[in-house]
């Protein structure tokens, strides 16, 4: 909202009612009782003197005019109710509005419950089962993190696994997704109810008993943590989820979902349908989620459910945002008292409802409660299920809150269907221009009541398909860029599986160990950190028998020209030159490569030049020696090579599958519940098991005693590690991964679910991420003389599980996807690590989320100023550093800050370090699917700025006093789980939304922090009799108004001006004068006269009549303010004219005569005329213009 548009709602335009009383009042025919009787007596005066003339109020006749007055209003009354009830602007009837709003096709929002997730905080059983340990576990009590149980892990899962069904034990999910970040899984008691699951409970919330229950919880497609369509006998289904940051987080462990409310049912049966039928359920505050519809077989069993589609007004459902074939649909329309309608279809677009039919819904409290933690503690839920001994046992379960859950939301209201419904209409429920994006979330929860929406940054061109562009092909993102960051970050995951037959362990294998070796993540850790394997002495050189576009044959041979037996021909290096392995080549000296594979004389100093190239082996017949008769070589590469290139590296591909003999080795390591290592052997090109008893999980990664069979657990060359703790597996892999990151300028789209294929050459089209040729290289000031490639590979998240647009997860480039790169030595050439190695560091300093989560951003060290050294030793005397400076240690990956004071160094765990390089020119290349006929990429990322009513409601209630601790606003993550959902529903494809809490700012008040407290200070007509309390209560309650929510937007400046004007246009002419008064002794007069808010931050006034103080004229010590104050307030109002002035010696005056109209701001405000002030500028405080807005001229200092 523009300052423009408030000060002509606060200071200029007219109330409607006012309006209104206006016309009422005026000299019309109107049809109210008194008009009634004046007309009809004058009508008889005037044209039945005779007959007519006794006007007693005793007559008979007055009585007769009378009632038919009466008469006359009340049908007036009612024509005009009923006209009024027309207009959904004015209609007051709640069934009035409901029917209005249809006609906008905008189905009014009923109540939403309180919902949320609840932790399971202990279990027991009363089955008896045994943990390692040989302790029975009936009837014990284990807590989830218990410090004081060594092996609450494996007791907690033991007997959760003897509730679990054999195949759906812990590590065998339903099934498994991430949910905002967070790895989650879904697990199902083996239980034998033959109802809904559905567990209640009642807990006092808000001073009042509140029913809740314990649900089925499920995972949608959307990714979305939702109650399970209540089914009868259908097992109840719990989640676990893991956040990675240890059992101690709050995202980690085991979770149920919880609404509140009542699940109720109802049946019915349509004999005859008819198009469009309608079916009403009267049961009153039915939620706005929770409705489900099943068809009823011949014996009253659910027996096919129903799909609930939105509800559109008109004549028919039509719209089936699912599926075409889905034909079995209804949508659900809301009536009073949160009452619904079922609506089904025409038979046409979707089936006539015919037979039985049972409905589920839940009824909830209607009405907007917080659930806090402490309000839900200790809840239990026993559920019986069926042993594995077919024995049927029962499992307790206890839950408590984690976090506060505030969705809990009202039926909508009627001043809020008002304004929702023309918005919707407007936007066509989808948000595609900006205007869509402000009014749009209004309308999708009551929820919110203020919003706003800034669009950030724009990435490329999102275009529409011509239909009749019969080529169908896809739209390209090029974006250039200057402030690339690539870096690498070396680490280990982690997965778990449980196993109960051979059969399940082979199927770990397959679908668990396997896809592990062929992890990007694993590819890169082996790439970067096996020993290079240089052949460069043995002087091989390369002889090209054949060669066509991207493949050439040939032969090796050695300086005599001997030709080179390969593979097992040989015990030499050559062993490992076999299909899939990559070959790097370096140019004869004087010459280098050009792109075309042939050799030019001189050094690769220009573009598209290079001196080595990388190739990958195709093939190898026999020994590699022989050429066959039509003058083809024995090994083929995929890339032309020019004769006499020099071999000078090999690396052997990362086989993606396990031998037989390994895999049956790793089922006998499983089944015996040992631990036990993978290692990789570059020799065999093979997977070789490492055992217990050779395997060193302590070392870091070292191929020194690769194969040691000792038996003294020296092998520390494992990629992959397994332990268990006798009940499940975990699978500990080595990996790395590269990252790049546009610090300001671009913000990347990826999705890694959508592979792109080109039609015409059957290959996926990556994106990608090019480092361009004027970038400099390592430690010098030579320019590259090739583009270097990187594939993106996977959208980085941040901490909270959001994804990161300045970031992607990037990896060496594979053009035909064969799981070999086509160069493994991609970030060396950039980065170059082994020279100057101390410069080759960027840094990250941890920031706090909205969540309150740890999380670290790049920041140039141009900034931070780190001195990075090899180890502590190499620190010298501290004397000759600056105060406050860091230091990085890169031997044990630390940093220490100087206290020059203390001569200290302190710890710091505030800073990041990976080995990489900034301030790269980069192309980014993005490509889009053909059967999108919008460019997916985030042409548009749109940071919506929310404001929620369970905020509001509790900040006020902070302010007043009635709240002790002041509330948070809800974090990004809780504003994306609440509506995510519908805003992703209606938004652009090609836009991402960033949920954004917006806090209240206070001015004034002990609420306010200290540099924004104030006084009021009023000067009172001295020519009327005043109360004072009276007095300073209007000014509070005139200063709340003007900070009304409606008022103000997000980000806005605040004019003491405005505020002035209007307080003395509420109170004139009972006050002359109104000046705001800063409490702190080291502000001036005039310090508070503009507040800038942040662009999440709406101000919200803190002031109680304690802060009015009435005082008898304008000083320069009421002020606090120093040098010549001259102030002159003149009233004309009511024939009343005052004139107070000031005078402290000074070089510069100004004067202030205010007005009630809107202009120029000033610092404090008079009742007076409409009049310019004689002199006092608004901005600079010296002589200057007009206080026309009420606040005259500001004062000089």
């Amino acid at each position: 909202m523009s300052s423009t548009d408030r000060q002509n709602r606060l200071l200029v335009a007219e109330d409607w009612k006012r309006i209104y009383q206006t016309y009422r009042n005026a000299d019309f025919k109107s049809y109210d009782f008194d008009n009634l009787r004046r007309t009809m007596i004058a009508y008889l005066r005037e044209n039945y003197p005779e007959d007519f003339n006794d006007y007693i109020e005793s007559s008979e006749y007055l009585a007769l005019i009378d009632l038919i007055a009466f008469l006359g209003q009340n049908l007036a009354f009612r024509i005009d109710l009923n006209s009024r009830e027309n207009y959904l602007e004015l209609a007051e009837r709640r069934e009035s509005v409901l029917r209005l709003a249809r006609l906008l096709s905008y189905n009014p929002k009923r109540n939403q419950s309180a919902n949320g997730l609840l932790k399971i905080e202990s279990v027991s059983t009363t089955e008896d089962i045994t943990d390692s340990n040989n302790f029975n576990l009936a009837n014990q009590t284990v807590l989830w993190n218990d410090p004081s149980n060594a092996s609450w892990n494996e007791q907690f899962v033991k007997i959760l696994n003897a509730a679990l069904p054999t195949n759906g034990t812990f590590g065998r999910p339903v099934k498994k997704d991430t949910v905002s970040g967070i790895a989650t899984e879904q697990y199902r008691f083996n239980s034998t109810n033959a109802d809904v699951p559905a567990y209640s409970f009642n807990q006092t919330v808000d001073g009042s008993s509140t029913r809740f229950e314990v649900v089925s919880t499920d995972i949608d497609s959307r990714s979305n943590i939702v109650e399970e369509a209540p089914f009868p006998g259908n097992n109840f289904a719990f989640l676990y989820r893991d956040d990675g940051k240890g059992a101690g987080s709050s995202n980690t462990g085991f979770f149920c979902h919880f609404r509140q409310g009542t699940l109720d049912q109802g049946t019915f049966t349509i004999d005859n349908p008819s198009t469009n039928q309608t079916v009403a359920i009267d049961a009153v505050n039915i939620n706005n989620t929770d409705v489900w519809l099943y068809k009823l077989d011949s014996f009253g069993n659910e027996e096919e459910q129903w799909i609930k589609v939105d509800s559109v007004e008109g004549n028919n459902i039509i719209y089936n945002s699912l599926n075409k074939n889905i034909r079995n649909i209804y949508s659900v329309l809301t009536r009073i008292e949160d009452r619904i309608s079922l609506i089904f279809s025409d038979g046409t677009f979707g089936n006539l409802p015919q037979g039985s039919f049972r409905i589920y819904y839940r009824t909830s409290k209607n009405k907007r409660i917080v659930v806090e933690p402490n309000d839900v503690r200790g809840i239990s839920v026993n559920i019986k299920y069926l042993s594995k001994n077919n024995k049927v046992e029962t499992i307790s379960l206890t839950f408590s809150l984690q976090y506060t859950i505030d969705n809990a939301t009202v039926s909508e209201t009627n001043a809020s269907i008002r304004t929702n419904a023309p918005a919707t209409y407007y936007t066509q429920n989808r948000l595609i221009t900006a205007e869509d994006y402000q009014i749009g979330p209004l309308g999708i929860s009551q929820e919110i009541i203020k919003a706003k929406s800034v669009n950030r940054t724009a990435s490329g061109i999102s275009r529409y398909f011509d239909l009749l562009d019969s080529t169908g092909k896809y739209s390209k993102t090029n974006l250039f860029g200057t402030d690339g960051v690539v870096y690498k970050e070396i680490f280990n995951s982690k997965e778990r599986f449980t196993f109960s037959t051979q059969t399940d362990i082979e199927g770990i294998i397959l679908n668990t160990i396997e896809p592990i070796l062929a992890n990007k993540k694993v590819k890169n850790y082996y790439l970067s950190q096996f020993p290079i394997i240089d052949i460069k002495d043995l002087n091989v050189t390369w002889n090209q028998s054949t060669s066509d576009t991207n493949i050439s044959t040939g032969y090796f041979a050695n300086v005599n020209n001997i030709r080179q037996t390969l593979g097992s021909f040989t015990t030499s290096t050559l062993q490992l030159i076999r299909p899939g392995s990559s070959l790097k080549f370096i140019a004869p000296t004087g010459k280098h490569f050009m792109p075309d594979g042939t050799l030019m004389d001189g050094a690769a100093d220009h573009l598209n030049s290079r001196s080595y190239k990388w190739v990958k082996v195709i093939s190898v017949n026999d020994n590699g020696t022989t050429v066959d008769e039509n003058g083809v070589g024995p090994v083929t590469f995929n890339d032309v090579i020019p004769s006499t290139a020099q071999l000078v590296e090999i690396k052997p591909a990362l086989a993606q599958s396990l031998q037989n003999d390994v895999k049956s080795q790793i089922v006998d390591q499983i089944f015996a519940y040992k631990t036990f290592g993978l290692r990789f052997d570059r020799t065999l090109g093979q997977w070789r098991l490492i055992t217990e008893s050779n395997l060193n999980v302590t070392n870091e990664f070292s191929v020194g005693k690769t194969g040691d069979n000792s038996n003294k657990q020296l092998d520390s060359s494992w990629l992959l590690k397994f332990t268990t703790d006798g009940e499940t597996y975990i699978i500990e892999y080595r990996g790395s991964r590269y990252v790049f990151e546009s610090d300001q300028e671009i913000r990347f789209y990826f999705d890694s679910s959508d592979k792109i294929y080109n039609n015409l050459t059957g290959k996926i089209v990556k994106d990608r991420i090019s480092v361009l040729n004027n970038n400099n290289k390592p430690d010098s000031v030579e320019k590259f003389t090739t583009d270097f490639d990187w594939e993106i590979t996977q959208e980085y998240r941040d901490a909270e599980g959001y994804v990161n647009s300045k970031k992607v997860e990037i990896s060496f480039f594979d053009e035909d996807d064969d799981g070999v790169v086509d160069d493994p030595e991609l970030f060396d050439v950039l980065v170059d690590e082994d020279t100057n190695p101390l410069t080759k560091y960027v840094f990250q300093q941890k920031f706090l989320t909205s969540d309150g989560v740890e999380d670290y951003n790049y920041v140039s060290n141009d900034i931070l100023k780190i001195i990075v050294l090899e180890s502590k030793d190499n620190l010298g005397a501290l004397s000759q550093y600056d105060d406050q400076q860091i230091f990085y240690y890169v031997d044990t990956e630390l940093f220490e800050k100087l206290n020059s004071a203390s001569s200290l160094l302190e710890r710091q765990d505030n800073y990041r370090a990976f080995v990489g390089r900034d301030s790269l020119r980069f192309l980014y290349i993005h490509a889009a699917d053909d059967n999108t006929r919008i460019d997916p990429s985030a042409s548009n990322i749109i940071d919506s700025y929310l404001l929620t009513r369970a905020y509001d409601t509790q900040f006020r209630k902070w302010l007043d006093g009635s709240l002790q601790q002041k509330p948070l606003t809800p974090s990004s993550d809780n504003l994306f789980q609440n509506y995510g959902t519908p805003l992703n529903e209606i938004k652009s494809l090609s836009d991402e939304i960033i949920y954004h809490p917006v806090k209240y700012k206070v001015l004034f008040g002990t609420k306010a922090s200290l540099d924004l407290q104030a006084k009021f200070k009023v000067v009172k007509n001295p020519d009327l009799v005043l109360n004072n309390n009276d007095i300073k209560s209007r000014i509070i309650s005139a200063v709340n108004q003007f900070f009304a929510l409606e008022n103000w937007d997000f980000g806005e400046k605040f004019y003491f001006s405005e505020l002035s004007s209007y307080v003395m246009q509420q109170l004139a002419p009972d006050i002359v004068t109104f000046v705001i008064v800063p409490d702190q002794v080291a502000q001036t007069f005039g310090s508070l006269y503009e507040i800038k808010a942040e662009v999440d931050e709406i101000f919200i006034s803190g002031a109680t009549v304690n802060d009015v103080e009435i005082i008898d004229a304008i000083t320069a010590s009421r002020l606090n303010a120093t040098g010549n104050v001259v102030t002159t307030s003149t009233s004309t109002n009511a024939g009343i004219t005052s004139t107070s002035s000031s005078n402290v010696p000074s070089t510069s005056s100004s004067s202030s005569t205010s007005s009630s109209s809107s202009g120029s701001p000033g610092y404090f405000g008079s009742s007076g005329s409409s009049s310019s002030g004689s002199s006092g500028s608004s901005s600079s405080g010296s002589s200057g213009g007009s206080g026309s807005s009420g606040g005259g001229g500001g004062y000089g200092y």
